[in-house]
């Protein structure tokens, strides 16, 4: 077994506002590239939806109210520098479900995949991705913890650390 393989990197912040929160999505955004996956953990409420518009911001949107959340859609696409796939797994029994839809075949394409509720979907996603985990802390903060699952995605946290939002 090679653990090196298994080792993740991490970074953590507090937002105190959704402001903060959009700034560290913008900044995460920033230092994407084609094929990347992020999935996002947290419960409702925890700034997931804001996160991804700050995404949006950093990947080249112009606006970042085109971002909503994606629930009854379940996919959405928003132009931006690179294409993103914006997916919301709340309404989906499980990965399953995610590969009956062909979401995954996104994931191995030209754009960014981001998976809100992630967790219903776990078993789908690759085995490389950019984990995002969001939590409240008090009504207006939030903690946020952003870890590598492979190598290609420990780029991503090596340029968020050392920077608050």
């Amino acid at each position: 077994m090679n653990i090196a393989s298994h080792t993740r990197l991490a970074f953590t912040a507090t937002t105190h506002s959704p402001e903060d929160t959009m700034r560290l999505g913008q900044r995460i955004g920033s230092l994407l590239e084609p094929g990347d996956v992020i999935a996002l953990f947290g419960s409702l409420g925890s700034g997931k939806t804001t996160l991804v518009k700050g995404i949006g911001l950093g990947l080249g949107m112009k606006d970042s109210r085109e971002v909503r959340s994606a629930s009854f859609l379940i996919i959405a696409e928003y132009k931006a520098r690179i294409p993103i796939y914006h997916f919301d797994a709340y309404r989906l029994d499980g990965p399953e479900d995610m590969y009956n839809l062909g979401c995954d075949e996104l994931f191995w394409g030209d754009g960014v995949s981001i998976v809100e509720w992630a967790d219903r979907v776990e078993g789908s996603l690759p085995e490389e991705y950019l984990e995002v985990s969001l939590s409240i802390e008090s009504p207006n903060s939030r903690r946020v913890e952003v870890s590598s699952h492979g190598k290609r995605y420990e780029r991503i946290v090596r340029g968020l650390e050392g920077k608050g939002p």
